[in-house]
């Protein structure tokens, strides 16, 4: 009898070991197929460098642009390329009384995007524009270009957009045409369903 249990209790530790063995088999093909998912997602959402080293040289040439794009979009933005911003600001001035120990909210933008009051104008819906110059398109360009390397793969597919947005504004721009011409032109980051979509 005592052998008998004893091969029992044998079998079972080596069923044990068995089931162990094929969980974490398991465990390590599904941690391998997450992994491959997670590089391909970051592939798809990196942006080519010669590609954006040439889409920077056009956007640093442009006077201003005016976005036009929801409040919440516009504060992605503005943190991806600026550090800090509040949805409901309308300008980028540094207080007066920053200096040394200052936790002012606005003393901590870094660097100044330079936006002073008039350059952001409220609308309705949560909308609002944003009177964009060339250097800070160009900044907030490298910022979300760099955003898209995020393992975060929520955060770095909102960056793909968002510069695939204004990159697709940059595409349109023609150094060869005489100056001026499209100066202040308005671009709208809001996307739109399709009407036989069935949404009321």
């Amino acid at each position: 009898m005592l052998k008998t249990l004893r091969e029992q209790y044998i079998a079972g530790k080596e069923q044990e070991r068995a089931i162990r063995a094929e969980r974490w088999a398991q465990e390590k093909q599904w941690r391998e197929e997450d992994r491959a998912a997670q590089l391909k997602a970051q592939k798809d959402n990196s942006i080519d460098v010669t590609q954006h080293a040439e889409t920077m040289r056009t956007a640093a040439g442009v006077s201003y642009l005016t976005l036009v794009c929801h409040e919440d979009t516009w504060t992605l933005i503005a943190i991806e390329a600026f550090s800090f911003w509040r949805p409901h600001w309308d300008n980028s001035e540094l207080n007066k009384g920053c200096g040394p120990g200052s936790h002012s909210e606005y003393c901590r933008i870094v660097p100044d995007p330079n936006l002073r009051r008039g350059r952001i104008t409220k609308l309705e819906s949560g909308m609002q524009s944003v009177v964009l110059s060339g250097h800070n398109l160009v900044r907030i360009l490298d910022a979300l270009s760099k955003g898209t390397t995020s393992d975060n793969l929520a955060h770095a597919g909102c960056c793909k957009t968002l510069y695939t947005k204004l990159a697709g504004f940059v595409a349109q721009v023609d150094p060869s045409l005489p100056a001026g011409q499209s100066t202040g032109i308005e671009y709208r980051i809001d996307d739109s369903v399709r009407p036989e979509s069935g949404l009321e």
